[in-house]
């Protein structure tokens, strides 16, 4: 049997801030505020930049490991 709670708090969203992604030219890049520990920032990056090169083809991005941060790259 489902036990129903009372008073249980809801999680925060995950939200990332406005990233440039229409302003960058190829071969350019940005370190994005998202550490590489944090798998569901990491998730909410890759799927953003998802988002945006189905959006507006032909962009397209690259989203690897900088370090403990993520780095985005236009490469085309």
């Amino acid at each position: 049997m489902i036990k129903i709670e009372k008073d249980i708090p809801i999680p925060q969203r995950t939200r990332l801030p406005e990233l440039p992604f229409s302003e960058m030219e190829i071969n350019e890049s940005f370190l994005a505020p998202v550490s590489c520990e944090e798998a569901r920032l990491v998730q909410a990056l890759r799927q953003r930049v998802v988002r945006f090169q189905r959006r507006h083809p032909p962009k397209k991005f690259s989203v690897v490991r900088d370090g403990d941060q993520m780095r985005v790259f236009r490469i085309q």
